[in-house]
């Protein structure tokens, strides 16, 4: 696993750098390799040659913009997605008010300074478990029999039920009498049952939500909304009722914030 830091104040990206090693250390992750950058311009010479799993960034950076065309943290992350780069990125700022603005990038986190340890940790814990997804596949979908894995996210549908584990439900659309569930390593699963049912069972939860008839989405793996459609990882849209979009919008921001706060 590869981690960039993006901060131009040298002590903060050392103390940062700082709390990375110390993080990866406790958690014995050797095989973990942080490069530091002061600038955008430099980070994004050595992103065009390696890949990232993870970036911390500082959203205001002082930089120089002629040579970068990357002003602020938001532009570099913005690259990044045009770019179709799905690395985690976790800014890093002095103000809460920028969250409102990273969610059309997807931002898997908020580091607000001074950063503190313990803030720190959590942050990397969650974001750890987002990058985990591929790992989890074995065990996202069996008939009747979910192995080993934590009983507390399976969710079963159908009859035969099929259980699933809940954090792996990308979106899911009715399909006449079935329901097609895409899961977050781009697989799916088409299965009968009662869209009414899934609809009930999972928007108890709060990151699912119904964007329109027949059509359900996991918020966390939200990318971006555009012309009334959610973008989901993986480039597929999800219509959002023309006369929900207000509420369809806040409520994602809403989450958004909230998911932030519990972070912090």
């Amino acid at each position: 696993m590869r981690i960039a830091i993006v901060e131009d104040h040298a002590a903060e990206r050392r103390l940062i750098a700082s709390m990375c090693d110390s993080y990866c250390n406790r958690r014995h992750h050797e095989d973990i390799v942080c490069d530091t950058f002061a600038d955008a311009g430099s980070f994004i010479d050595s992103w065009k040659n390696e890949r990232y799993d993870i970036l911390l960034l500082d959203c205001y950076l002082n930089d120089d913009e002629a040579a970068s065309r990357a002003a602020t943290g938001l532009d570099i992350a913005r690259l990044l997605r045009r770019q179709n780069d799905d690395c985690a990125i976790v800014f890093i700022t002095s103000s809460s008010d920028f969250a409102v603005l990273g969610y059309e990038v997807q931002a898997s986190g908020y580091l607000l300074k001074p950063v503190n340890r313990q803030t720190f940790d959590a942050t990397m814990d969650r974001v750890e478990a987002q990058l985990k997804p591929k790992a989890w596949a074995a065990t996202a979908i069996s008939p009747r029999n979910p192995g080993k894995a934590d009983s507390a996210w399976h969710v079963a549908f159908g009859n035969p039920a099929i259980t699933m584990d809940r954090r792996l439900i990308a979106y899911a659309l009715s399909n006449a009498h079935y329901v097609e569930f895409t899961f977050t390593d781009g697989t799916c699963a088409k299965i009968r049952t009662n869209f009414s049912d899934v609809e009930r069972r999972l928007t108890v939860f709060g990151n699912f939500y119904r964007t329109a008839r027949g059509a359900l989405v996991n918020f966390d793996y939200v990318s971006g909304i555009s012309n009334a459609q959610f973008v989901m990882k993986g480039g597929k849209r999800i219509p959002i009722t023309k006369t929900a979009v207000t509420a369809t919008c806040r409520a994602y921001a809403e989450y958004t914030f909230t998911r932030m706060r519990t972070e912090q």
